[in-house]
This record gives structure tokens, sequence and C-alpha cells, in this order.
């Protein structure tokens, strides 16, 4: 009698013990198309490329190593955005083979070699922005969708290794100028550390 009793309250009790779902949409909902066709985006992937290659060729015997291919996109009544990570050298990093480890002198020469290359660093990123403002303001305004107040922004995010001194190295760079002011050298610049 008493297994009839729990043999009864199974067959009650709902299998899941839920309640049951909703049926899923499987109407499709129109989105309202855009005013502007944006910026396609080969012309990204072009500067993307051509940015990459301009870090790559700064600093000379000891040039810029990059950590993050760029990437760029276009936000909407804001402007065009870039950003990359990069190391300011080729960093020496942990090896088996390395038997005195991080030597202070070795240590010192990275820092050098980091410290020669941020100016070149900043030259560079000044000269992307002015590109990215040539390149996208011209053909932005004649096909509507960049408006002359438009951002251009440039942020390279640069990495270290524990060891390293960074006193004085930037961890972010950030340039930003209107169109006009790109195009004017007129580039703001921010350093976070």
């Amino acid at each position: 009698m008493k297994t009839r009793s729990i043999l009864l309250l199974l067959a009650l009790t709902p299998a899941s013990g839920q309640p049951p779902r909703a049926a899923a949409i499987t109407t499709p909902v129109a989105v309202a198309p855009t005013q502007r066709p944006g910026i396609s985006r080969q012309t990204f992937t072009e500067m993307e490329k051509s940015f990459d290659s301009q870090l790559a060729a700064t600093g000379g015997a000891h040039p810029i190593y990059i950590l993050g291919l760029t990437r760029g996109l276009y936000l909407d009544d804001y402007g065009v955005v870039f950003t990359a990570e990069v190391s300011l050298i080729a960093t020496p990093g942990v090896n088996p083979f390395r038997k005195d480890g991080f030597s202070p002198e070795l240590i010192a020469e990275v820092r050098r070699q980091k410290l020669e290359n941020l100016p070149l660093l900043r030259k560079a990123m000044r000269e992307m922005v002015k590109t990215t403002a040539l390149t996208f303001g011209s053909a932005g305004l004649k096909m509507n969708i960049l408006k002359p107040n438009s951002q251009v922004v440039l942020a390279v995010r640069l990495s270290y290794l524990p060891y390293e001194n960074t006193i004085g190295l930037p961890g972010q760079i950030i340039m930003k100028a209107d169109l006009k002011g790109a195009l004017a050298d007129d580039i703001k610049v921010e350093e976070q550390f």
C-alpha cells in the first residue's frame, strides 16, 4: 500500500518539477536600417595592416614588437577607434639557458632600449592619427558617414614583463583628435602609467 501511494504521487508530479516553458518566437524581428551605410570592413582591414607595418618598422635596431594586431571600429555619431598592443622591444623572457637570470645589466639595457623607442612610438602614432583623418575624413564626408567633428582615436597598450623597471614608462598611450584637429596636428595625448 505504501508503494502504491508513492507511485501515485510520482505519477501526479510534473517530470521536470518546473512550470512549462513559453514557446520560442520563430517569427523574424525586423530591424530598421541605419541612416548611413558605415565604413567598409575592407577599409578597416587595410588601415589595420598599414598600422601593424608602421609599428613593426618603428625602432631601428630594436624594433617595436607587436603583441596584439591593430583592430579598428566605427562608432556611429562618434568616429573611428583603433587599438593595438605592443612591447617597445622584443623583451628577453624567461629562458632555461639563461643561467644568470635577469642581471642588473640586462634589466638596464632593456629599459634603455625601451626609453629610446618611446618617442619613436609617439611620433608613429601621431602620423597614424593624421593618416586616419585623411583616409576617413575625405571619404567619410563624401559618403555622409563621418561628420567634421568625428573623433579619431588610437590607443596602444604597452606590455612589460615582471622583472622590468617600468618607472616613467606608460602602460597605455591614447591619441585623439577630431578630423579637422588631426589634420592641423591638434592631437590630444594621454598617457596612463
